[in-house]
């Protein structure tokens, strides 16, 4: 499963990033987490309730971040695994300034399997689509929220 597109803040691009880069922000706004713990250097773990479709799953996830070149790129690897199946990825994000603001920029590839995959490839497309929608909001909430408090 392939994701990718762009997503614009009326924020300066080194608050975007500062915020992209605070671990309890990331926790809060993972669709499904429970919070990140961190388990060594831009190593991380988790625990996701994910539904897609008539499919619930409980996952025990691991990240990291990587070829991190702060304020403007880093890429986000993934592995997770449940009863309900199990995922691993690989993501990039790529902040450039724009317009007195900040184009996140984000592409991901991510492979299914177990009983979730089962649904199909459409309902996850959609399930994926909602899940990134979702995560981006929570994210300007989170930047803006961090503006007024700064």
């Amino acid at each position: 499963m392939h994701i990718e597109g762009s997503y614009d803040f009326d924020y300066e691009r080194e608050l975007v990033w500062e915020v992209l880069m605070d671990i309890d922000v990331l926790g809060s706004i993972i669709p499904g987490s429970k919070g990140l713990n961190e388990i060594g250097e831009n190593h991380y773990e988790s625990k996701l309730a994910v539904r897609v479709g008539p499919v619930n799953g409980k996952f025990e996830a691991r990240f990291q971040l990587a070829d991190i070149d702060a304020p403007a790129s880093y890429r986000l690897l993934v592995e997770g695994k449940g009863p309900a199946g199990h995922v691993t990825g690989a993501g990039a994000i790529r902040l450039e300034s724009a317009n007195g603001g900040t184009v996140m920029h984000y592409a991901g590839d991510a492979r299914i399997g177990g009983r979730i995959a089962a649904v199909g490839q459409r309902l996850l497309d959609v399930a994926a689509r909602q899940i990134t929608k979702q995560a981006l909001r929570k994210l300007s909430r989170q930047v803006e929220a961090r503006l007024k408090a700064g």
